[in-house]
C-alpha cells in the first residue's frame, strides 16, 4: 500500500564504496513500492575513496538520487547537512553500510500517528564485543546525564517528522547528534517512540570509528566527552 507521504532518506556514508551502490538500490528499490514522492541523498563526509563516483553515476540515471559531498568529517556534520537538506514530509536516515534492512521502515511508519519521532533499537546488535560494552556505556551515560529513557540513542535506523527541525539549531560534530536532535525535539514538546529492528553484521568494508581490533578509537570517545561539556548548558 502506497503511502500518502513524501519521504527524504538521507545515508550518512564516509568511504562506502564496497556498499554504498548496494545501499541506495535497496533504498529505491523500496521507497518505489511505498512512496510516491522520495527523495535518497547520500551524504558523503569527507570520502576519499570511489564513493563520490559511484553515488554520482547512479544519480545520472536518477534525480531523485543525490550527493551531498561535506568535505568536513564528523558523524554530527554528516546528520545535520542530511537534515538540512531533506524536503520532503518525513525524514529517515540510515548508515550506508547495509547493516540494516530498509523495508523495516514499515515497523516505524504506524507509529507516526502517535509520536513524533520513531527510534529504532537493535534487537541484538551484530557488532564486535567492545563496541557493545563501549556502545551501551554511553547509551547509560546519556540517558543518566539527560533524563532520557532511550534504548538505543545511536541507533542509525530513524524516522522524522519535518515539523521536528523547524527553527531547530544543531550543533553537534560528533555522535552526540543523536542525543542532542531527541533532547531539544522532546524539550519543544515532541514525542519519541521506540520499537526494535533487526541489525546485522557488516560484511563490507571498516569503521573509522574503531580500530584493527574492533575496539572504539579513544579520540572518538574523548571528543564526543568534550562535546558534551561544551553543548552542557544548552541541552541539559
Amino acid at each position: 500500500m502506497m503511502i500518502d507521504k513524501s519521504i527524504s532518506v538521507f545515508l550518512p556514508a564516509l568511504n562506502e564504496q564496497e556498499n554504498i551502490k548496494d545501499c541506495v538500490l535497496a533504498v529505491k528499490k523500496y521507497l518505489k513500492t511505498r512512496f510516491k514522492n522520495f527523495e535518497i541523498i547520500v551524504v558523503s563526509n569527507g570520502s576519499t575513496d570511489d564513493t563520490d563516483k559511484i553515488v554520482k553515476k547512479l544519480a545520472e540515471s536518477d534525480k531523485r538520487i543525490i550527493l551531498v559531498n561535506d568535505k568536513k568529517r564528523g558523524y554530527g556534520l554528516a546528520l545535520r547537512s542530511g537534515f538540512s537538506r531533506a524536503s520532503n514530509d518525513l525524514i529517515f536516515y540510515t548508515d550506508g553500510d547495509n547493516q540494516f534492512k530498509i523495508d523495516e521502515i514499515d515497523k516505524l511508519i504506524p507509529l507516526l500517528k502517535t509520536y513524533d519521532i520513531i527510534s529504532g533499537y537493535r534487537i541484538k546488535r551484530q557488532d564486535p564485543f567492545m563496541r557493545i560494552v563501549v556502545a551501551n556505556t554511553y547509551n547509560l551515560l546519556i540517558n543518566i546525564l539527560f533524563q532520557l529513557t532511550i534504548r538505543d540513542i545511536d541507533c542509525s535506523f530513524k524516522i522524522f517528522k519535518k515539523s521536528v527541525f523547524k527553527n531547530m539549531k544543531l550543533k553537534s560534530k560528533t555522535g552526540l547528534i543523536d542525543a542532542e536532535v531527541i533532547i531539544k525535539a522532546k524539550k519543544r514538546g515532541f514525542s519519541v517512540g521506540q520499537i526494535g529492528v533487526t541489525h546485522y553484521p557488516r560484511i563490507k568494508g571498516q569503521t573509522i570509528y574503531a580500530n584493527e581490533l574492533a575496539i572504539v578509537k579513544p579520540e572518538v570517545v574523548m571528543d564526543i566527552l568534550k562535546e558534551i561539556k561544551t553543548l552542557w548548558s544548552e541541552l541539559h
